[in-house]
């Protein structure tokens, strides 16, 4: 059966949906499957008016990785089921799920910028952090065994 790896951040809205785009499209080991889940889940009625939102997507259509409008929370069952749990995000602790009964997998960090509402260039900052995933997927598939 696949290992399964999740990739995780605060929302589950860019970050860690870049995350298992990239991972979707590099990863030709059959070995390993993944999907991702954000710690706060968000419907497509949250992001009505969320500009950040509409500002992270234009550039990931330019990796070819879309954003779905809809993110997909966290369970016991979705951590029990995990193998190896990539944090993407610098605003998710890892104390989190060290603590939490469901999971007994790997944690990697990957700090990773969001795009906050401070932000002067969002744009550049969302491009930023998908150029820095990219590089990050780039080197966990090559050390897949």
């Amino acid at each position: 059966m696949a290992k399964k790896v999740l990739f995780v951040c605060k929302h589950n809205l860019f970050r860690s949906q870049i995350a298992e785009g990239f991972f979707k499209k590099m990863n030709k080991n059959k070995n390993y499957s993944a999907t991702s889940a954000g710690i706060i889940r968000w419907d497509k009625k949250d992001l009505l008016g969320d500009g950040d939102y509409k500002i992270e997507k234009k550039p990931s259509k330019k990796f070819g990785i879309g954003l779905g409008k809809k993110s997909r929370g966290l369970s016991a069952s979705i951590l029990k089921d995990t193998d190896i749990l990539v944090i993407v995000a610098d605003d998710v602790s890892p104390a989190i799920f060290r603590d939490e009964k469901s999971f007994n997998g790997r944690i990697i960090v990957w700090k990773t910028r969001d795009v906050k509402a401070k932000d002067k260039n969002k744009e550049l900052v969302a491009l930023k952090s998908i150029k820095y995933i990219r590089e990050k997927v780039e080197e966990f598939v090559k050390r897949l065994k």
